[in-house]
């Protein structure tokens, strides 16, 4: 009986330090930067939410999340024509991985893979388009770039996010990030680098202490 007894009390005693000592909640992350996209650039917008997969006192810090990125930029083959431009939205999966996690600097590095939208608008006036036909010289401009056609169309991306994290507390970090993708929208007929640059802010929804 004392045996059975002394070996309930010394799992008891080990059970606590097999808890982690956080429990693990989103990190919301937000920023407004710049877009560099078939040859024009525009703003944009990066949004994500990452679910963490590592414990706190790891020094690698694994998460598995969604991103939506939104871009607004103007059109290589017209770049004086701000009426004419396109937006570019963006959904999908990100793994990230975060260094020195105790740290106030906290570099990361983080793969997004995308469902890709690219949506070119022509807002100038029915007329002025008339006008422009009827002056032209006989022998008509070429056709624009696949890309910079009006209209829609899906495709996918993918490529390497790097930033950094400026911990401001426990759980609010100021950030800046890079991210350099590989598209494919228009096929092969069009350019499919592209990158962009954001600064914003992360916010860790609260983990509970142990």
């Amino acid at each position: 009986m004392r045996s059975a007894l002394l070996a309930v009390s010394l799992i008891t005693l080990a059970l606590p330090s097999r808890i982690p000592a956080q429990t693990f909640a989103p990190d919301f992350q937000a920023g407004f930067g710049y877009a560099r996209l078939f040859d024009a650039g525009g703003f944009s917008l990066l949004a994500a939410l990452d679910q963490p997969l590592s414990s706190a006192p790891s020094p690698l810090q694994q998460a598995l999340g969604g991103g939506f990125w939104y871009a607004h930029t103007g059109l290589a083959s017209v770049p004086d024509a701000p009426e004419v431009g396109r937006d570019l939205f963006g959904v999908g999966l990100r793994y990230s991985v975060g260094f020195l996690n105790s740290g106030t600097f906290r570099p990361f590095v983080a793969v997004p893979i995308q469902v890709l939208h690219s949506q070119v608008s022509d807002n100038r006036p029915t007329a002025d388009l008339r006008i422009g036909a009827l002056s032209a010289v006989p022998q008509p401009p070429p056709p624009p770039p696949v890309e910079d056609q009006v209209g829609g169309e899906w495709g996918w991306g993918t490529g390497l996010e790097a930033g950094l994290r400026l911990a401001a507390s426990k759980r609010v970090s100021a950030q800046t990030s890079v991210q350099v993708l590989y598209q494919d929208i228009y096929g092969a007929q069009s350019r499919n680098g592209a990158w962009n640059w954001h600064l914003g802010m992360s916010y860790a929804f609260g983990g509970s202490e142990q």
